[in-house]
């Protein structure tokens, strides 16, 4: 009985975090509550974050220190596409959609504008991936 009372309680709360992210966003709700990513996701589990919950942490992390290049926080641009001796990379975070340098060689010949919602969800999982370790980590405070 005890178990089953516990796991109600479990579930509740995690309903309630869930809800809680969804309506302030996943920064604010770790800000608010004290509490790390790992910690979050023990709680709630990282299958229940929706694109949009990671979206709106990618945005909310771009509100508050700006905009970014990945070089700007010590991490390596993330791999876009390549075909040939041409390839491209997203280097850089902005309020709305990232910038894509593309590559042959090592010579830039230009770069590109993609909005957060065209790009795919192994994107946006990515960069999630890369600004949780870089919040968690402190480096986004030296931009």
């Amino acid at each position: 009985m005890r178990t089953l009372i516990r796991q109600i309680l479990n579930e509740q709360r995690k309903e309630k975090f869930l809800n809680d992210i969804n309506e302030m966003g996943l920064l604010e709700f770790m800000k608010i509550t004290g509490l790390s990513y790992v910690k979050v996701f023990q709680l709630v589990g990282n299958d229940l974050f929706t694109r949009k919950i990671i979206t709106k942490f990618i945005k909310d992390i771009v509100n508050e220190y700006g905009p970014f290049g990945f070089v700007e926080i010590n991490e390596d641009p993330i791999f876009y596409y390549s075909s040939g001796d041409e390839f491209r990379e997203i280097s850089y975070l902005g309020k709305e959609r990232v910038i894509i340098d593309v590559y042959q060689g090592n010579n830039n010949l230009g770069d590109f504008h993609v909005y957060y919602p065209n790009l795919n969800d192994e994107f946006i999982e990515e960069i999630f991936d890369v600004l949780i370790r870089a919040y968690q980590n402190g480096k986004l405070e030296n931009i």
